[in-house]
């Protein structure tokens, strides 16, 4: 990749000189020096595994150049996705063909041979379109050496197939809600610590799924009884007196509450922020993903909901709700806005002309 003998011999020397010591017993049992591998929790080596999925991305591009492999668009309009990756992890996309999977291993194998790393096939899965028949589907899964995602499978947190019933898909965060909150319920906690485990902890719990999807209304409500049942000392048959509605405790010190949130709300803000970020960087790819797919003659703002949409679009289309309502124009050559539709005047909506005979 263009590093000199110098640098390299650097970074080895990081890598040699390093040790670890491990408690036994709560007393440290003495330092010992690894000797293979890239180490979790090094410092370096986040930008190490940087360092090595550019190299492995440039054999997936060189693949793509020669026809080795594919990707694939969701749209005609819209840009050719090949990877992914996030930290060590990597997301692949090719057609469903033999000729791909075989060209895949090589490229693997490449990958392999130059970086002194392997990939794990117990940790593997792969994911197939609904267009490729199932004997198809075991077959190519075969000929990679990895087993099917399951309908419950979560990648990154996130589940990886959204099911009809997305009450069914999501129950997994009241079930880990409720394991956390049984443990506090064993202490006894005053009413500050109460208010930080809830806000630090508690609401903090769903938060990276409700920064992707749309949570049902009814396992938000759920989630919100949870934790005010927590909040007010309820056990399950023994209730409590609640001295303030949840929605007045959810409001700002300020007004008289205790600034805790709504999942609903939150989840909805949270949507929102991918909705800002499309507008904003037009030129990301999942903002040129999505436009190829759901927008690809208007924009994000005057795109309409159609049958048959992916929950993740649905998700961010609640999100849009939220953002329209504080957005404004900013006039200058009045080219992008609409001067009747467009929120331009801040507190004010235009009535369109009318024609008086």
């Amino acid at each position: 990749m263009g590093f000199n003998s110098t640098w390299r011999g650097w970074i080895q020397e990081c890598l040699r000189s390093s040790s670890f010591s491990v408690l036994m017993n709560g007393s440290p049992s003495g330092y010992f020096t690894p000797t293979r591998g890239l180490r979790q929790g090094d410092p370096l080596s986040p930008l190490l595994f940087v360092l090595c999925t550019e190299g492995f991305a440039a054999l997936l591009r060189k693949a793509i150049a020669v026809n080795k492999l594919g990707g694939i668009k969701v749209a005609p309009r819209a840009p050719r996705i090949s990877h992914l990756f996030f930290a060590d992890d990597s997301y692949l996309f090719l057609r469903g063909s033999l000729h791909e999977c075989e060209n895949l291993i090589e490229v693997l194998n490449e990958y392999e041979e130059l970086s002194g790393q392997r990939v794990n096939l117990e940790k593997s899965a792969v994911c197939f379109s609904g267009n490729i028949a199932l004997p198809d589907q075991e077959f190519l899964a075969a000929i990679l050496g990895v087993g099917a995602v399951g309908v419950h499978d979560k990648y990154l947190g996130l589940p990886t197939l959204i099911a009809r019933s997305k009450m069914e898909t999501f129950r997994y965060l009241e079930e880990k809600l409720l394991e956390r909150l049984q443990g506090w319920k064993q202490k006894t906690l005053s009413w500050a610590a109460k208010e930080t485990l809830i806000k630090s902890i508690a609401l903090a719990l769903p938060l990276h799924v409700m920064s992707c999807f749309k949570l049902p209304l009814s396992l938000c409500r759920l989630l919100d009884k949870h934790v005010a049942r927590f909040w007010w000392g309820a056990e399950e048959g023994q209730p409590k007196i609640r001295w303030k509605s949840w929605r007045n405790m959810c409001r700002s010190k300020h007004e008289g509450g205790m600034g805790f949130r709504r999942f609903e709300h939150f989840n909805q803000a949270l949507l929102a922020k991918i909705g800002w970020r499309i507008l904003q960087e037009p030129d990301s790819l999942l903002a040129r993903v999505y436009k190829g797919k759901y927008f690809p003659n208007g924009s994000f703002l005057l795109a309409t909901a159609r049958s048959r949409l992916s929950w993740g679009w649905q998700s961010i289309l609640y999100g849009r709700q939220l953002l329209e309502a504080g957005l404004r124009w900013q006039i200058w050559n009045g080219q992008s806005a609409s001067l009747l539709h467009s929120n331009w005047i801040p507190q004010f909506q235009l009535d369109p002309p009318r024609y008086n005979p």
